[in-house]
């Protein structure tokens, strides 16, 4: 997991309470003088924003959204409740992690496992529960799957389940992605079993 961060900027001051709470926060604290030295090192890429928030002074805010997710910057506007706002700072590093975690790579797509929804660029498919353990299946699995396999992976039975009901399942797949993203490539099969 990556660490997270939290990029003060053009707020001495303010930085200067945090790094006395040192001890007391569980993330990463790094200081920008100035926005100008900030946006030279994020556009080259020398300093990584991803799992991360800013904290910019409020007449600021606007020119920071415009290059950066809204939901990584937090307007500084004083005076706050130190500790209060600790507590949200908390609370929003918490649900970045849980989003991190949430989502899982596929080839060029995201899966959404909490809300079970596929997405690349700006298309999204929203996935059966059976669906979802079927891709995290198959991704996961370094070797062609064969049908028994899926059938006792995912839904967990042996040799009740009629013949083509797992074909069936990744036949409805398949279509519904292309249909919605127009790829056909996602999920493979050959001799051996289906692939990512």
């Amino acid at each position: 997991m990556v660490n997270q961060k939290l990029y003060i900027i053009n707020l001495s001051n303010f930085y200067d309470i945090f790094s006395e709470l040192k001890e007391h926060i569980n993330f990463d604290l790094l200081k920008f003088d100035n926005k100008e030295i900030f946006f030279d090192k994020y556009k080259s890429k020398s300093i990584s924003i991803e799992n991360s928030i800013l904290i910019v002074p409020e007449n600021e805010y606007d020119l920071f959204a415009k290059n950066i997710n809204e939901d990584q910057i937090i307007k500084f506007k004083p005076p706050i409740n130190i500790f209060t706002f600790m507590e949200s700072l908390n609370i929003r590093f918490i649900q970045k992690r849980y989003q991190v975690q949430s989502n899982v790579n596929i080839k060029e797509f995201f899966l959404d496992i909490n809300s079970r929804v596929l997405k690349k660029n700006k298309l999204s498919l929203k996935l059966t529960e059976r669906e979802t353990e079927m891709l995290l299946f198959l991704n996961n699995s370094k070797k062609p799957v064969n049908v028994d396999t899926l059938e006792k992976e995912i839904w967990q039975h042996s040799s009740d389940l009629e013949t083509h009901t797992v074909e069936t399942h990744i036949y409805r797949l398949r279509k519904k992605i292309k249909d919605e993203f127009d790829n056909d490539d996602l999920i493979k099969s050959n001799k051996d079993g289906y692939t990512i």
